[in-house]
C-alpha cells in the first residue's frame, strides 16, 4: 500500500469515526429520554399507588360512617317502638285492671 492508498484509507477511516461518534451521541441521548421516561413512570406507579390506598381509606371511612348513620336513624324508632310497646302493656294492665275489677276480684 503507498502512501496515497493510506491517506485515502486513514480519512475513510476518519470519516467513519466521526460518523460513529454522531451516532453514539444520538443514543446516548436516547438514553438520556429513555431514562427520563423511566423515572417519570416510577414517580406515576408511586403515585397511583398512594391514590389507591387513599381511596381504601376513604372506602372504609365512608363504611364506617354509613354505618353510624344507620345506628343513629333507627335510634328514634326503637324508641317509638318501645314507646309503643309501653303504652299497650299499660292498656292491657288496665284492661285487665278493670275486668278484674268488674268480676270482684
Amino acid at each position: 500500500m503507498d502512501l496515497d492508498e493510506l491517506a485515502i484509507h486513514v480519512a475513510e477511516i476518519d470519516q467513519r469515526s466521526k460518523s460513529n461518534t454522531h451516532r453514539l451521541n444520538e443514543v446516548s441521548e436516547k438514553i438520556d429520554t429513555l431514562q427520563r421516561l423511566t423515572t417519570a413512570v416510577e414517580v406515576m406507579a408511586m403515585e397511583q399507588k398512594h391514590q389507591t390506598d387513599t381511596m381504601e381509606e376513604i372506602k372504609t371511612d365512608v363504611t364506617n360512617l354509613g354505618q353510624k348513620v344507620d345506628v343513629i336513624e333507627k335510634k328514634p324508632g326503637r324508641r317509638w317502638d318501645n314507646m309503643v310497646g309501653y303504652v299497650l302493656s299499660a292498656l292491657a294492665a288496665g284492661m285487665i285492671a278493670f275486668l278484674l275489677g268488674r268480676i270482684g276480684l
